[in-house]
């Protein structure tokens, strides 16, 4: 990541791969009803402002970023289930 006086943050991809980690624990604990997805824009919205207020840009874009992704409702919506439902027969059985 840049220092935090840059305009323009640059992530590691060990960063990115940490803040995706975390984007897919949150999503599945919303799915689930464990956490509010609604709850989280605003929890980062709130460390966005306050990380730039101090003038933490690259904290502030990391910020933005999960909170980009982790309501991302268009990638939700094609969210499919794993497994195929149990109480049906195959298809092509008699």
């Amino acid at each position: 990541m840049t220092d935090d006086h840059s305009t323009v943050p640059v992530f590691t991809g060990a960063e990115l791969a940490l803040a995706d980690a975390l984007i897919l624990i949150m999503k599945v604990m919303a799915m689930h009803g464990v956490i509010d997805g609604r709850a989280i824009d605003t929890v980062f919205s709130d460390l966005e402002h306050r990380y730039r207020e101090q003038k933490f840009n690259a904290a502030a874009a990391m910020a933005d970023y999960l909170r980009t992704h982790v309501i991302d409702e268009d990638r939700d919506a094609t969210l499919m289930p794993l497994e195929a439902p149990r109480d049906r027969s195959p298809e092509g059985q008699a």
